[in-house]
């Protein structure tokens, strides 16, 4: 767990400094080999320094996937939130852009993260998902005059979170079965798209 959470401009531009060294000597070396001090000495800060603030190497990787979900979480609120569109189809093509093009960390980090995760932050990965499933139902909403009446909005936003989160994964994974590039954006786009426009035709 970190220690202490900095107050400062000064303190916080020292812990943003430590999680990017962090976060470099992990997609180089992996975290097996990552280790404090060479954390300090990429970072160009005394081990003491990174001690006020981290104990060991579990609480950098504590850290680093807090760092990296917020700003996931920034760059979905800054591209979809903050910017309302005129369609639905608008709507959904921005959530698709920013999960799948202005992911915030390179794919090589974003696998070492997503291995960490499990082990040391797994409640924070729920947190997120959550939050971004949360913002999804508020866009949908905006335009559930474009949506089968039948849907239940909220289950349809963790759904559309849960489809994102799993295409990144394999595009950035290179999973055999998987779609990447233009051509998976574009195909998600439709599949979405269909899901929630399409009416129930059949009895559950």
């Amino acid at each position: 767990m970190q220690r202490k959470f900095p107050r400062q401009q000064r303190a916080r531009a020292t812990v943003e400094a430590i999680l990017q060294a962090a976060a470099q000597l992990l997609t180089d070396l992996g975290f097996e080999a990552l280790t404090t001090a060479r954390v300090a000495e990429r970072a160009g800060v005394s081990v003491g320094s990174l001690y006020q603030y981290f104990p060991n190497k579990q609480a950098l990787a504590a850290a680093m996937i807090d760092y990296y979900a917020e700003k996931l979480s920034a760059a979905f609120v800054e591209a979809v939130e903050m910017r309302p569109y005129g369609s639905l189809e608008e709507t959904i093509g921005a959530m698709i852009e920013v999960a799948m093009v202005a992911h915030p960390h390179d794919p090589k980090l974003h696998l070492a993260l997503n291995e960490l995760a499990p082990r040391y932050r797994a409640e924070k990965v729920r947190e997120v998902g959550d939050r971004i499933a949360g913002i999804i139902e508020g866009q949908l909403a905006r335009h559930r005059h474009e949506i089968a009446p039948d849907l239940d909005l909220g289950e349809a936003a963790a759904l559309i979170e849960t489809l994102l989160e799993n295409v990144v994964h394999r595009a950035i994974e290179r999973h055999p079965v998987s779609v990447r590039g233009e051509r998976a954006i574009h195909q998600c786009g439709r599949m979405i798209m269909a899901y929630l426009t399409s009416t129930r035709r059949h009895a559950a």
